[in-house]
């Protein structure tokens, strides 16, 4: 018989849909969203929900500290549910609760906490972040993060701590099932696009100053790139100023915004493309690093994001600084030369397999 386990998380996003799935398989599982009505949220919620295989409750009873949700009524979830396992998202306030009742010995449950932090988030906390952390993790069982290098400095601080990995992560077996109708709608892109015959850079993620597109543009000018085009997918604050930059810098007609784009019309961008560029100043995951490569889209990845684990530079990507103007303008440079035409049959890159990933979620817990 599977134990029963319950998973306090804030809201449901396509790049955890196959975690959670897998988990199905280790526990007799629900999940509780806290955070449903989130801000901003722009995936079809219908649509994602019904790709969840697991019972879940979309739970909003309760208040929001500016952005944090403060959810009245745990103890009774407790109850009902009765689990062995307990999962909870950050260190929230319910992340707090949920340690106080095993402080208070109300349950006996084990308490896994998942965290997104890099280890400069890690190291960076402070004030009241870091005495939660602290009390959260005093409680905890296990820890659950999603690189090597924040398991380390996790480990080095919290030793009681039984510490896995598994970071945002999609099944490949999931996201390329439609790959020959992705194939077909990427042909219309470039199509669309008037880029027949082009390689194409691509981006995804919001057009803000932290995702670093302003000296993304100002390296791609200066690479000068021949018959090589940018492609930017997504929405954000700077889009307006990043199109009168590409003018500016006189690229306008090798820069695409193609606007927020989910699902199929963003997947088959991944498989559009011959290379993909994440320049971010300051990234704590980076859930696309892991789709562009499912698709075959080899990755040039800022030193600043917390998904480089998922790198191995050489095979499926680069690492580089962003704010190093010459490193970045080589990294475009070769990494064109590089991977253009790389991998013509779009075979997934990834260099490790998703059911080992997931099963830290088994594993921490035996």
């Amino acid at each position: 018989m599977k134990p029963k386990a319950v998973i306090f998380y804030t809201y449901l996003p396509p790049w955890r849909i196959d975690v959670f799935n897998e988990m199905g398989k280790y526990y007799d599982l629900h999940i509780i969203f806290l955070d449903a009505e989130i801000e901003n949220f722009k995936y079809d919620r219908d649509l994602l929900v019904s790709k969840l295989h697991v019972p879940h409750t979309f739970y909003n009873v309760g208040f929001k500290i500016g952005a944090r949700p403060v959810r009245l009524g745990l103890l009774r979830l407790l109850k009902k549910h009765k689990p062995a396992v307990v999962f909870s998202h950050e260190y929230s306030p319910s992340s707090y609760f949920l340690s106080l009742f095993k402080r208070l010995k109300l349950f006996s449950y084990q308490l896994i906490i998942t965290t997104s932090d890099n280890v400069q988030m890690a190291k960076s906390a402070g004030g009241v972040k870091a005495l939660i952390r602290k009390k959260v993790l005093q409680h905890s069982t296990g820890l659950v993060v999603y690189s090597e290098e924040v398991k380390s400095w996790y480990a080095s601080r919290f030793r009681h701590l039984n510490i896995g990995i598994c970071p945002n992560i999609q099944n490949p077996k999931s996201l390329r099932l439609e790959l020959p109708e992705l194939k077909l709608k990427a042909q219309n892109l470039r199509a669309q696009y008037n880029i027949h015959h082009k390689k194409c850079l691509l981006y995804v993620g919001r057009l803000a100053q932290v995702k670093g597109l302003d000296v993304l543009l100002e390296a791609f000018a200066e690479a000068n790139l021949q018959d090589t085009v940018l492609v930017l997918v997504g929405k954000g604050p700077k889009e307006q100023e990043l199109m009168e930059q590409a003018k500016q810098l006189g690229i306008e007609n090798k820069v695409h915004f193609a606007g927020f784009c989910a699902g199929g019309d963003l997947y088959s961008w991944y498989v559009l493309a011959d290379l993909f560029v994440l320049p971010s100043r300051y990234e704590p995951f980076g859930a696309v690093v892991n789709e562009a490569l499912i698709y075959g889209c080899p990755v040039l990845a800022s030193r600043y994001i917390g998904a480089l684990d998922f790198i191995d530079e050489g095979k499926n990507g680069e690492i580089f600084d962003p704010l190093n103007k010459p490193d970045f303008v080589e990294t475009l440079s070769s990494g064109v030369r590089r991977y253009a035409d790389f991998n013509p049959d779009k075979k997934n890159l990834m260099i490790r397999e998703f059911d080992a990933y997931v099963l830290t979620f088994k594993t921490i817990t035996e």
